[in-house]
């Protein structure tokens, strides 16, 4: 499998409890990726407490990255699933697996730069076909963020 690091910088959401930050989506009929990394970085002064939630189905991003071979760490191919990077703000929301299944989660003071850096254990965190995972902000507040992911496809 090879590894892609692929971010960008999302608009501010709403200030509505649950709105995405960002997601991975895989849009693969057949093949699973795995999150290795996540890191999300204030571009905004508002404390807020972040969640990577699982999803169903994937919502209108007001922006997506498509990765390329580019992002692939040796840059030969490009991602086999075609996951893509969706960015805020959403005009639809993702739909969240479950109301309150956290999958990872921390607060986040109100400073331009500060920020998380999850790095999942053992083999990192499957996604399967036809789904996703969005960092969200569990509370109502306008989160704007940098967020990076490392993607094993």
């Amino acid at each position: 499998m090879a590894r892609y690091v692929v971010g960008g910088k999302g608009a501010a959401t709403a200030a509505t409890a649950d709105h995405a930050i960002a997601g991975i989506w895989n849009p693969s009929t057949s093949k699973r990726i795995k999150v290795l990394e996540v890191h999300a970085f204030l571009i905004t002064a508002v404390a807020v407490e972040v969640v990577l939630r699982r999803t169903t189905a994937r919502g209108t991003a007001g922006s997506t990255i498509t990765p390329t071979s580019v992002n692939e760490m040796e840059q030969i191919a490009n991602p086999p699933s075609g996951f893509l990077l969706d960015l805020a703000a959403y005009t639809v929301q993702p739909t969240l697996a479950g109301t309150t299944n956290d999958l990872h989660g921390a607060q986040i003071p109100a400073a331009i730069g500060a920020g998380i850096m999850w790095v999942m254990s053992g083999e990192g965190l499957e996604i399967p076909a036809g789904a996703g995972i969005a960092l969200t902000s569990r509370v109502a507040a306008a989160a704007q963020a940098r967020v990076n992911f490392v993607v094993e496809d």
